[in-house]
């Protein structure tokens, strides 16, 4: 495949740009690719090269690249001239859309990011609790802020017991009592999780957890857990915060609250909720978003990008399209077909392998172990998984070198572009098997 003029744009960016991304987990080895055009499932680069994308903007860009309905609507929404610091109709109609579609939520305030949102949240809680800390899930990414990127991605040696995980920072930089106050959980242990947080209940504000662990794949919640754990932080005084940036719109048109039938106090959303434009929410109960109402509360909520117009107006032509083109179960079948195809082919090469998702988002683990948590899926063996992914790639395939990460299709991925990639899984298999057992 030839990268020379994304190799050219490269050594250019590097001399304004670090390591010429904006974002690291965008940074490949040896360089990154640069991009000149996106067309419903397809990726373009500068070279010319065209691939199938299964990363879709991380899952955000759920009906497909320069869709044309949904950007003639965009235009539609968009005819004011009022781009932001201002609130109009738009503003409510947005807010009451979303409310109709996630009927378990009461309210919600717009804001920018998954990180702003889940900031907003922590303050809130501390606010409406008068306690201090957060509880989070040990693998999880709840956004880059001290308290939360906490034992995200951590090393398994100096991550401690499953009984008692260590709180570990996610990177550096980070205030290290901040962190070190955060409360690590391990996903889907309610014994586990029940005593720890009893045994915290005076400082802990919220527990901020990703219902289905997407950030690392796709490893879902068990329900009789997230029921558990929200009568233990009732009874406990701890708010209950969903992380559904990416579980929102997609694990059911309710999101994961709405399949589980579990309701969280606040709940972030965002990704798929504007079709890849920049917008999140927070949403929850009203008696908590008190706390930051002029007049009863005292905690602040402002940004001069919130409520953008621009993205409301995205967000409005993404939930019409929602329903009216049933986006979730299109989604749901295509997922469907793609996790039992895999199962065929793992079992027809004999390679210990699972392919997991739901709603468009999906990933492969090369293991035969129950994924239940972070660290059963890192049983996956990287090699193979490497193997697998490298020779995926070399046929056009946009996804993740990343063995604990993510995948996603859209609308856009029609059955045709589904056998495609069937058919490169079956040969880059066949081609994991040859490369793993010669070495």
């Amino acid at each position: 495949m030839e990268l020379a003029k994304s190799k050219a744009l490269y050594d250019r960016a590097l001399n304004s740009i670090p390591a010429g991304v904006h974002s690291n987990s965008r940074y490949r080895n040896p360089h990154p690719i640069y991009y000149q055009k996106a067309e419903g499932a397809y990726l373009t680069d500068v070279d010319g090269n065209r691939y199938i994308d299964c990363i879709m903007g991380n899952g955000a860009i759920i009906l497909g690249h320069d869709d044309q309905d949904f950007n003639d609507r965009v235009k539609f929404y968009s005819n004011s001239g009022i781009v932001t610091g201002v609130e109009t109709e738009l503003s409510i109609k947005a807010a009451e859309k979303f409310l109709s579609l996630v009927p378990t939520a009461e309210q919600i305030r717009y804001t920018n990011t998954g990180t702003e949102a889940i900031m907003h949240a922590m303050a809130m809680a501390r606010a409406y609790t008068g306690k201090s800390d957060m509880a989070v899930i040990e693998g999880a990414y709840n956004g880059w802020h001290d308290a939360v990127y906490v034992s995200t991605w951590p090393d398994l040696q100096k991550a401690g017991d499953k009984s008692a995980p260590n709180s570990l920072p996610g990177a550096s930089g980070l205030i290290e009592e901040v962190v070190k106050s955060t409360l690590v959980l391990p996903f889907n242990d309610l014994e586990v999780s029940e005593r720890l947080l009893t045994e915290n209940k005076h400082r802990i504000a919220a527990l901020i957890i990703e219902p289905t662990m997407i950030d690392i794949g796709y490893i879902p919640a068990k329900k009789e857990y997230l029921q558990g754990l929200r009568k233990i932080c009732d009874n406990l005084n701890i708010l209950l915060v969903f992380d559904e940036l990416l579980t929102g719109f997609r694990l059911s048109p309710g999101g994961a609250q709405g399949l589980y039938g579990v309701t969280p106090d606040l709940a972030s959303f965002g990704k798929a909720i504007s079709n890849g434009y920049m917008l999140a929410g927070l949403a929850g109960k009203a008696s908590i978003f008190e706390t930051v109402t002029p007049g009863k509360g005292t905690c602040s909520f402002v940004g001069t990008y919130n409520g953008h117009q621009n993205s409301l107006a995205a967000s409005m032509a993404f939930m019409e399209l929602y329903e009216e083109k049933q986006v979730f179960q299109t989604l749901q079948n295509r997922t469907e077909k793609l996790i039992a195809a895999f199962a065929g082919l793992a079992e027809k090469h004999q390679v210990k392998a699972k392919m997991q998702g739901r709603g468009g988002h999906f990933h492969w683990y090369f293991t035969d172990e129950e994924l239940v948590d972070y660290r059963t899926a890192t049983t996956s063996d990287k090699e193979k998984y490497a193997a697998f992914i490298n020779a995926f790639a070399g046929k056009g395939v946009y996804c993740s070198p990343n063995y604990l990460l993510h995948h996603a299709i859209s609308l856009a991925h029609t059955d045709g572009i589904l056998d495609q990639l069937i058919a490169y899984m079956d040969e880059s298999l066949k081609q994991t098997v040859t490369i793993t057992a010669g070495s």
